[in-house]
């Protein structure tokens, strides 16, 4: 009775099969992957910014202050929402950032990686001062002007967002090929938009996204 057996060429063609049908689900399980992450990172930033609400309620709507270099009186704004209003350090951290699995003790301060930061121009400003809520940013992956997405924040350094150097080549954010961010906005709500808007800060748009009162601080009376 003779055996059955494949022959070279049709384990060729098996095997060639195999490799297209790889090829087209990896792009499409790294879409799904990377969605995933986008949705955690907004989840996260929506945690945050119902700590930061809560802290608000209870400071008289007076945002955190600026922590100076040195001082054991210093304490940063994460460990202030860590301590009472966001328990659980893992919302401090972006799944988009890699460097926190290296980090050693990372849920324990001081070492826990922090992947976002407030921005700058909001500390130590009372939300009164706010002229547009809905459009004004407190919130996003910590970075650079003009660098790539960095997360080197730690509980200890008070992490800030620092505003974009402007305009951006659109490939600094954290998802779909680098081109879009989630930012946190001052009345709680998370929004994703592409990373060339996000670094605009000079036209009435940028002013009311990056400033409190709407215009540069050097520029108000």
């Amino acid at each position: 009775m003779k055996k059955s057996a494949f022959t070279l060429i049709e384990l060729l063609v098996v095997i060639a099969i195999i490799a297209v049908l790889a090829g087209i689900a990896l792009p499409v399980f790294n879409k799904v992957m990377e969605r995933s992450k986008a949705t955690n990172c907004a989840s996260n930033l929506r945690q945050l910014g119902i700590g930061v609400a809560a802290y608000l309620n209870d400071n008289d709507g007076q945002m955190f202050p600026k922590s100076g270099a040195g001082g054991a009186e210093v304490v940063s704004w994460p460990l202030t929402l860590q301590s009472k209003y966001v328990s659980n350090w893992k919302v401090f951290r972006s799944p988009f950032d890699k460097e926190s699995s290296q980090r050693p003790n990372v849920e324990k301060a001081p070492n826990v990686p922090v992947s976002y930061g407030i921005n700058v121009n909001c500390f130590s400003v009372n939300e009164s001062k706010f002229v547009s809520p809905s459009q004004l940013i407190i919130m996003a992956p910590a970075m650079t002007p003009g660098k790539e997405m960095i997360f080197a924040g730690t509980s200890e350094t008070n992490p800030e967002l620092m505003m974009p150097s402007g305009g951006g080549s659109g490939k600094f954010g954290t998802h779909s090929g680098r081109t879009q961010i989630n930012a946190l906005f001052a009345d709680t709500h998370v929004s994703t938009m592409s990373y060339r808007e996000f670094a605009l800060t000079e036209d009435e748009e940028g002013l009311k996204r990056w400033w409190p009162e709407g215009a540069k601080a050097e520029q108000q009376p």
